[in-house]
């Protein structure tokens, strides 16, 4: 039984600071959040300090200046190894055809032709002095790589720097022995650096990790990798990829690493966060998110979810996250959403993650990963409201409800032909499990559709039919899919009792079985409720709910 109320353990949003910081917990307890700025034209890395989980945080302070020759610094990633002493890692531009002053022939590189003729070297840094002193940066791979997802340190000393490094060019067909002839596998391809000496020497992994794109343009491949690793001593990588999931590598020691194969993580064109709780479980952040063409998939939401079988299996799949500005259309340029995760292990068995991009984005929440582990949720209409998904849509409001005015109900309805009006609510994930509603269809109601799927779409996703678990068609006439029909202008509760062992959905309706509608495709379980309108045309009557409640099975 959870010790506290769904309301006391749900992610909280912390105070924003304006800006992206990667927290560690000190020895002491203590959070810090490091981050970058300029002060008077000169980079430096700066630090805020928490005693009580990142709910205050202490006025910033210097670190370490960053030298201001060459490009700009970019790209801060951080780790507090074993003896207490923090590394810092960088990105920073340097032109393809430049030299830099502190290169030299044994630093390990990748493909030196640049990103639109630059590069985008990785930097190191690294305190002495239990982090009251530090050394000079010092470049430790060459090339270009976009991003810095993950570092760890194993449990033999190791540190593991995961990173994606741009591919040579190729065009479709460009030649070669192996199977990259007859494919693509993008512009990015997946690695790692690592040390043995407390960063003092890097070297490249022998492996160069690609994954088949679904597209000749625009696709990155095995893109922006991070790792864990398990109990059993091997380190787990999970890499963004543009098919629809992640793709997963083994190395026993960071290494040398097993072709990438995919997972069964649904995940749109996004990185993930990985962190291992102070107990031993494993919490997963991910934007579980298809059809939208930013980032093949979306970033409008953040999930988590926490397994207990070193990932094997997974629970939860909940929204820990929301773009706060996703009922506005996105912005003409640049990145935006809920991706990036970086979490970290807080005090009192607490997870603390930054995460979000673009302007009035970024988000500091704080979650309590048992939270993942309900299986209950109930909708409340009057105090919930944004845990519903309506954006892009006509004709969805939070409405007084028409027999109880103290109250309020889910009105959905179609007041404009070209324009859809549908609802989408994230609920915990579960194999089998009991959706119930008490809905009305009011009369003149255009039709309707009510899915059961394990992702979020749009609430505008006109091929949420094709991919959902189930579907339940409900005609203009209250006539149900799996038999039976509503009577409009009357309350109904209608429960959708689901079974993944079973391959069916049976169809409750007032107390009676009335149908069974089939399985549509594999799952890892179903966590999203999705109501759309199907009118044709101007539906202004609608239908109303006005409660909604599931129970899954733990398991």
């Amino acid at each position: 039984m959870m010790r506290n109320s769904a309301e006391d353990t749900k992610p909280v949003c912390l105070p924003l600071l304006d800006e992206r910081m990667l927290i560690i917990r000190l020895p002491n307890g203590k959070l810090m959040g490091n981050l970058m700025r300029s002060v008077d034209g000169v980079q430096e890395v700066a630090a805020r300090y928490s005693e009580d989980n990142g709910l205050i945080w202490s006025e910033a302070e210097t670190l370490c200046q960053l030298p201001i020759h060459g490009g700009e610094w970019l790209g801060l990633e951080a780790l507090l190894d074993s003896s207490g002493e923090l590394h810092l890692f960088f990105l920073k531009y340097a032109d393809a055809d430049t030299e830099d002053t502190a290169n030299s022939a044994d630093i390990p590189h990748g493909y030196l032709g640049g990103y639109n003729g630059r590069r985008l070297d990785i930097w190191h840094v690294k305190s002495a002095s239990g982090r009251t002193s530090w050394q000079a940066p010092r470049m430790i791979w060459k090339g270009y790589t976009g991003a810095l997802n993950s570092v760890i340190q194993m449990t033999n000393g190791r540190i593991l720097l995961p990173f994606s490094e741009q591919a040579a060019p190729r065009s479709f067909g460009g030649g070669g022995e192996d199977l990259a002839a007859f494919t693509h596998t993008g512009s990015f391809k997946s690695t790692a650096l690592y040390s043995d000496d407390a960063g003092e020497t890097w070297h490249l992994s022998d492996s160069s990790l690609s994954v088949q794109v679904p597209s000749f343009v625009h696709s990155y491949g095995a893109d922006e990798p991070v790792v864990i690793e398990l109990r059993d001593g091997r380190v787990w990588m999970l890499m963004r990829t543009q098919q629809g999931r992640f793709y997963e590598s083994f190395s026993a020691d960071g290494a040398s690493w097993s072709q990438p194969q995919p997972t069964s993580i649904i995940s749109s064109d996004s990185p993930a966060g990985l962190v291992r709780l102070d107990d031993g479980r494993i919490v997963l952040f991910c934007n579980v998110c298809q059809r939208f063409p930013y980032a093949y998939g979306g970033r409008h939401v953040l999930h988590a979810a926490i397994s207990d079988d070193e990932g094997k299996s997974w629970r939860g799949y909940r929204e820990v996250a929301r773009d706060p500005k996703r009922n506005e259309p996105p912005p003409p340029h640049g990145d935006f959403g809920t991706a990036y995760p970086f979490p970290t292990v807080a005090n009192d068995g607490k997870v603390v993650y930054c995460t979000g991009q673009g302007a009035g984005r970024v988000l500091l929440m704080l979650l309590e990963p048992d939270w993942l582990l309900e299986t209950s949720q109930q909708a409340d209409f009057s105090a919930e409201v944004d845990s519903w998904s309506t954006f892009g849509t006509r004709g969805v409001e939070f409405a007084v409800h028409p027999d109880k005015p103290a109250a309020k109900v889910l009105s959905i309805r179609k007041p404009e032909r070209d324009w859809p009006a549908a609802a989408v609510w994230n609920f915990p994930c579960g194999l089998q499990g009991r959706l119930g509603m008490r809905l009305m269809l009011n009369r003149g109601f255009g039709g309707a559709l009510v899915g059961l799927t394990d992702h979020f779409s749009t609430p505008f996703d006109v091929e949420d039919k094709v991919h959902n678990l189930f579907n339940l068609q409900l005609a203009p006439s209250g006539e149900l899919s799996a038999g039976a029909a509503l009577e409009l202008g009357r309350w109904h509760e209608l429960l959708l009792d689901w079974s993944h062992a079973k391959r069916q959905c049976r169809v409750i309706l007032d107390g009676c079985e009335v149908g069974v509608l089939p399985l549509l495709r594999e799952t890892t379980g179903a966590c999203y409720l999705r109501l759309r309108s199907t009118a044709e045309e101007i539906d202004n009557a609608g239908f109303v709910v006005e409660s909604v409640e599931v129970d899954v099975a733990p398991d």
